[in-house]
């Protein structure tokens, strides 16, 4: 039985061989010459010579990403009609030429953009070309080894590019910057004429493929195991890239850390990735592509839902490792398999498909995060992205793509279904837990996991908070207000928007008695919290409240203390608090007034929030009358114990209502004409 010593001596000795090192040296040169243009050369020194255009480098990037993308069926019908060898040195060639334009950006910025467009097209030549090589010149047991080493070589560029940057004067010349670029691409081209020499156990790479229509490529294209594969491509790829885009706000607005601080703690999945990644391709063709890649994303996903539950850094720290690890066993098997179906459909098309598939997840997915984030939070986003790996998992074990198995022979099916029947057990009990597990925290209202939630104010004071809730609720609500001015006792009513516009005459006595108003939703419904990622419940009740009572309530209390992430985000974002309790007698059952009095009096501790209810939902007319004839035992009942009653502004020591909004600045204008 092969052991994994021997499997990672063997991964070594292939990424270490004079087969595999051209294509790692093409890889470091192309990949850090792209890194060093793009982010050090034309962000840093170029902006400073060239009138401080500092929007110009994210148009030239974005030039880039669209050519590339637009062109990659093209450069894959290319490969097809040059070969393979001719195709990668016609790539590199254009990013030579769009590396020489970079010069004329020091004279003319605008320049930039043509020199991005003509790199992009070169770099969707130059990876198909790469592929369709590798495909050539390695037997399919070598090619999940490869491709790890690519990945790993990929990492190193980056880090060697902007090491650079960071080690180079910041008034370093501009031209200097792009011939170091243009010096990489020269010996990415001297590295790549020793591809041209290896003969493969395949075909002679360098050698033009028959070619058909573009018709004939689409029926390649469209069967099962391909089509499965191009959507595992775009989930994979739109996952990754919905995590780079939130990857500053992770940390500044969950983690509330600084960028070194964040780097720090996700160094550790980082270097956990790194090591999959090298694990990955040593076991991709002993274990199976598809299983691994399912079992490994799957393992990935599940960590980064249970991340988006988390703020404490004890508790990041090993599940981004774990997340790091699902990704690192998971990646080396994509590439691999790009090799596999293209190889076997013998046509750079295909491959050109793929890399197309892969570029639209790679746009698609920064754009979903950076707009799920804008509407509803970091940990919404975090959320999406477990979803999309699940669904890498999810496409992984179908039939059409578990097929694919067969190409690497039967030892390697029996390993893959012991692997995907022990994955698809542990997927099914987590998936189960997975939602029982993020619902009680939704209904738990103490649960912090979603977003900062108060529940009681300092315990060092003998104080404490009444609240109502579904108010206002003609007569009750009233004849509630009635028995707290008779003890002089200001509470905080948490009105319901929609009732507030059936009864503002309620509302505004309160507010002009003292009472404070707190903000409970327009509707009062648990599913606009889930359906609505901007929740547009709160300003719409907050509309409404302060049509009615000329106030901005600061506090807001969910329904049922229901919450969601992008619900709480809401909140935070219009600088509110959300405030829930830690008493809570059940008055809305209706039970006799003694039972309520006796509750609230043995649960009350110094700075407790009771939460009572002078309505019921949205529904008018709903008899209170328990908790009125329970209000004065449990007033003089805690008084006799020494409590003092306050409101939640005094007890929290912050403020009750907003500076300003729009409905409040409208009430003003009445009230002044």
């Amino acid at each position: 039985m092969t052991t994994l010593p021997r499997m990672l001596v063997e991964w070594l000795r292939l990424v270490r061989s004079p087969r595999a090192r051209p294509y790692l040296l093409v890889t470091l040169c192309v990949d850090a010459a792209l890194v060093f243009v793009f982010l050090v050369a034309i962000q840093t020194y170029l902006p400073g010579e060239a009138g401080d255009d500092v929007w110009l480098p994210g148009y030239a990037l974005a030039v880039y990403g669209a050519a590339k993308l637009a062109a990659q069926l093209i450069g894959g019908r290319l490969i097809d009609k040059i070969g393979a060898g001719r195709g990668l040195f016609a790539g590199l060639a254009l990013v030579a030429v769009g590396q020489v334009a970079f010069l004329a950006a020091a004279v003319t910025p605008e320049a930039a953009l043509l020199a991005a467009a003509v790199y992009g097209l070169g770099g969707a030549v130059v990876w198909p070309a790469m592929f369709a090589l590798a495909g050539a010149d390695f037997a399919p047991d070598e090619r999940a080894q490869l491709t790890s080493g690519m990945t790993l070589t990929t990492g190193l560029a980056l880090a060697l590019g902007l090491g650079l940057g960071t080690l180079l004067p910041e008034d370093f010349p501009y031209l200097g910057a792009t011939a170091i670029s243009l010096t990489a691409i020269a010996a990415a081209l001297l590295a790549a004429t020793g591809l041209r020499r290896h003969d493969g156990p395949g075909p002679v790479s360098d050698q033009p493929q028959t070619s058909g229509s573009l018709i004939d490529a689409a029926r390649l294209i469209a069967q099962p195991q391909r089509l499965g594969f191009s959507a595992l491509l775009f989930l994979q790829s739109a996952a990754l890239g919905a995590l780079v885009a939130i990857f500053r706000s992770y940390g500044r607005d969950v983690l509330g850390v600084s960028l070194r601080e964040e780097v720090l703690i996700l160094a550790p999945a980082a270097a956990v990735g790194a090591v999959a990644v090298v694990l990955g391709g040593a076991l991709s063709h002993r274990l199976g592509r598809i299983p691994l890649l399912g079992a490994g994303s799957l393992l990935a996903g599940l960590s980064v839902w249970c991340l988006s539950t988390v703020n404490d850094t004890s508790a990041v720290i090993p599940l981004a490792a774990v997340a790091g690890l699902g990704l690192g066993l998971a990646i080396p098997s994509v590439s691999a398999l790009s090799l596999d179906l293209s190889r076997a459909a013998s046509g750079g098309a295909v491959l050109g498909w793929f890399l197309t598939m892969e570029g639209i997840g790679h746009t698609a997915g920064p754009a979903l995060g950076a707009w799920i984030g804008s509407k509803a939070g970091t940990t919404a986003v975090l959320w999406v992205v477990g979803g999309l790996f699940g669904g890498v998992s999810l496409v992984a074990f179908l039939p059409p793509i578990w097929s694919v198995v067969s190409l690497q022979g039967a030892a390697a099916a029996r390993r893959g279904n012991r692997l995907v029947a022990g994955a698809l057990k542990g997927g099914l009990v987590l998936s189960l837990a997975l939602p029982v597990m993020t619902t009680y925290w939704a209904w738990t209202p103490s649960s912090q996991i979603y977003g900062h939630i108060i529940t009681h104010g300092p315990r060092d004071q003998m104080v404490v908070a009444l609240t109502f809730d579904d108010g206002p609720n003609a007569p009750w609500t009233s004849r509630i207000a009635e028995v707290l001015d008779r003890y002089d006792v200001h509470a905080t009513f948490f009105v319901v928007g929609k009732n507030a516009e059936a009864h503002p005459e309620i509302v505004r006595s309160l507010a002009r008695d003292g009472h404070l108003i707190g903000n409970h939703s327009y509707r009062h419904r648990k599913r606009d919290a889930i359906f609505q990622l901007g929740y547009g419940e709160l300003d719409k009740a907050e509309r409404a409240i302060a049509r009615a009572a000329g106030v901005c309530p600061a506090f807001y209390r969910p329904p049922n203390g229901f919450h969601t992430p992008w619900q709480l985000h809401a909140v935070s974002s219009h600088d509110m608090r959300t405030v829930t309790w830690d008493v809570i007698p059940g008055d809305w059952k209706r039970p006799p007034p003694e039972e309520i009095v006796k509750t609230v009096l043995e649960s009350t501790e110094p700075g407790s929030i009771v939460l009572l209810h002078d309505g019921d939902d949205t529904n008018q007319g709903s008899d209170r009358s328990p908790t009125l004839a329970a209000l004065p035992g449990i007033i003089e009942g805690l008084r006799a114990k020494g409590y003092r009653f306050v409101g939640l502004d005094e007890l929290l020591s912050a403020p009750a209502y907003l500076p300003t909004c729009d409905g409040a600045v409208a009430v003003a204008e009445e009230g002044s004409s």
